[in-house]
């Protein structure tokens, strides 16, 4: 995965706070097994969740990848 900092950057949460990169990175870890439209799901539904009120601050860049050693 490659990600810009609006993702972690957005406030949120019952404090309105950053989401951070801890956050984020293991939010990846639990989905990394699933199919990438499910993880891209899974992304969207966090960010806005975790967004709730309030307003996007930045723009969002995800970009996931997923090969298998079978691929090279």
């Amino acid at each position: 995965y490659i990600f810009s900092d609006g993702i972690i950057d957005q406030f949120g949460g019952s404090d309105g706070k950053k989401y951070l990169t801890k956050r984020f990175k293991a939010l990846l870890e639990t989905i990394k097994n699933l199919p990438m439209s499910e993880q891209k799901e899974h992304i969207k539904k966090e960010f806005d969740t975790w967004r709730g009120r309030y307003d996007q601050v930045d723009d969002i860049l995800v970009i996931g990848i997923r090969y298998s050693s079978q691929d090279l």
